[in-house]
């Protein structure tokens, strides 16, 4: 097994069920991990025969600028949704963090895997 994975990417979106949170974006920190099965025999250093990480970033900025969401488990399931289009990836690990709303940071962790 294979893991690509985005680390510390933070991207501004309108996200929130708290009346505070209407009518301005946050920041949030994302920590994607995708587990890749590849076929071992047919992997050779060549760009298509991987994921790319556009795949990760595609699907964030996808889903943070659709539509307003109220909760960060949504978003995190609507990306794992996203990563399972290529069914090469079995399990997504998905880390999102609110830094706007306290010192330091909280969030969730969200693991899909590919039945």
């Amino acid at each position: 097994m294979d893991q690509i994975f985005v680390k510390d990417f933070v991207h501004e979106t309108e996200i929130g069920v708290y009346q505070s949170e209407f009518g301005k974006k946050q920041r949030l920190r994302f920590n994607i991990f995708l587990t890749i099965n590849y076929d071992q025999k047919n992997k050779n250093d060549n760009i298509d025969d991987v994921i790319t990480y556009e795949l990760i970033l595609r699907a964030i900025e996808k889903h943070t600028s659709d539509r307003r969401l109220n909760l960060l488990e949504t978003l995190a399931n609507k990306i794992s949704d996203s990563c399972f289009s290529d069914s090469r990836v079995e399990k997504v690990d998905i880390q999102i963090e609110k830094l706007d709303r306290i010192k330091g940071s909280l969030g969730i962790r969200v693991i899909n895997e590919n039945n």
